[in-house]
């Protein structure tokens, strides 16, 4: 699974047009980003991502959809209902709900599961975070990859236990947090479903080497002009 990590319109409908990529996915921070604001009240934040809904609806390249849950247990059921309805007439797509490793928030992996949303736990940086996820009943978890390699020493060995831990109860382990297509290739040897910002999104199949191979490909064929 290759999402685009972004929740501006022009971004998200560039970022479609790339080979293999299937959604996107979104946090209160993009969103307001995308809004020009450095904070929204409650309302706006979930004007804003009801409006991403109906962009997934829309656009057919979109298989996935990704919406940081706020607020607490009863606000993010009734976030859940606000956005299912806005994509309830895409059946073919799927609804997640990135939530925190609170037990407030993964209290309700149940619930949205019965709604029909899948769950995501975002900001995993543990083992122990991703097991009680996993035992929580959520889908998948979020590690941010360039984030733990850049702070954690430990990395490696933490993130081989989470993926270790989701792949055993065969769930979605989502890295994110990708400064440079050099992130991309370690994260990909622990999981192959990834989301990026454009910006990397654009430089994935970037090789000098290819480059070299491609035009000598082409130094073979006569073009007439």
């Amino acid at each position: 699974m290759l999402l685009v990590d972004t929740a501006d319109h022009d971004a998200i409908l560039q970022a479609l047009e790339s080979p293999g990529v299937q959604g996107f996915t979104t946090n209160p921070a993009l969103i307001a980003r995308a809004a020009g604001a450095e904070i929204l009240s409650l309302d706006d934040y979930v004007g804003a991502a009801r409006k991403l809904g109906k962009i997934a609806v829309d656009i057919g390249a979109v298989r996935h959809l990704m919406i940081q849950a706020v607020g607490d247990a009863g606000d993010i059921r009734k976030q859940a209902i606000l956005y299912l309805d806005e994509m309830k007439a895409a059946r073919d797509k799927t609804l997640w709900m990135k939530l925190t490793p609170t037990p407030a928030s993964l209290s309700c992996c149940p619930a949205l599961k019965d709604m029909g949303c899948a769950t995501l736990v975002t900001a995993v940086f543990t083992p122990a975070q991703a097991y009680v996820a996993m035992e929580a009943g959520a889908d998948g978890v979020a590690v941010y990859l360039g984030r733990l390699m850049r702070l954690d020493t430990d990395w490696q060995r933490k993130l081989e236990s989470i993926a270790a831990i989701v792949k055993s109860a065969e769930r979605t382990l989502l890295l994110a947090s990708f400064p440079d297509r050099h992130t991309v290739d370690v994260g990909l040897r622990y999981s192959r479903d990834i989301t990026a910002p454009p910006a990397v999104l654009g430089e994935l199949l970037a090789s000098s080497l290819s480059q070299e191979a491609i035009e000598s490909f082409d130094g073979k064929v006569a073009w007439k002009g």
